[in-house]
């Protein structure tokens, strides 16, 4: 019976894959759905704690509606120990065009999915903007689901 155990366990061992991790620095670019839709880039930093996201999309608020161009810095807070999945927060700048440029500020709370296997990142996050110029509005309804191609697939290191 020892035998049998040790055998099992020594095969168990040699058979085992190591768990991986991603890279990072990739560049992705996809969809983004919910308060507004639109095209979402976005570009992970070598080290996965941070990435920088560039956002076209038209508003559905009311008051905000038409095309919002939206330059993010997001910080990103791995949730597991791979950097598959991340708990992200950030800020940036949102301008709309409509009638007259309206500028404000912007900031970012969700959650980073990069799948291990597949080209493909997803992230569900919620985008509140303050416009300060040519409007003092403050717009809460931008929750969005996106969606990104990986468009540079980095490898996965073996720990």
């Amino acid at each position: 019976m020892k035998r049998l155990l040790c055998s099992a366990v020594l095969i168990t061992s040699l058979l085992q894959v190591k768990a991986q991790k991603i890279v990072g620095g990739e560049w992705s670019a996809g969809a983004r759905l919910g308060g507004s839709a639109g095209l979402s880039l976005k570009k992970h930093s070598g080290s996965n704690t941070s990435a920088f996201e560039l956002i076209a999309a038209n508003s559905f608020d009311s008051k905000v509606d038409g095309f919002t161009l939206t330059a993010m810095f997001e910080k990103l807070s791995p949730m597991n120990g791979n950097g598959q999945l991340s708990a992200l927060f950030g800020a940036g700048v949102n301008l709309n065009f409509k009638e007259t440029t309206k500028v404000g500020v912007s900031g970012i709370i969700g959650f980073d999915w990069r799948l291990k296997n597949v080209p493909i990142t997803m992230q569900i996050d919620w985008l509140p903007t303050w416009f300060l110029i040519n409007e003092n509005y403050f717009s809460g309804v931008n929750g969005a689901f996106t969606i990104r191609y990986v468009l540079n697939r980095k490898k996965f290191d073996r720990n």
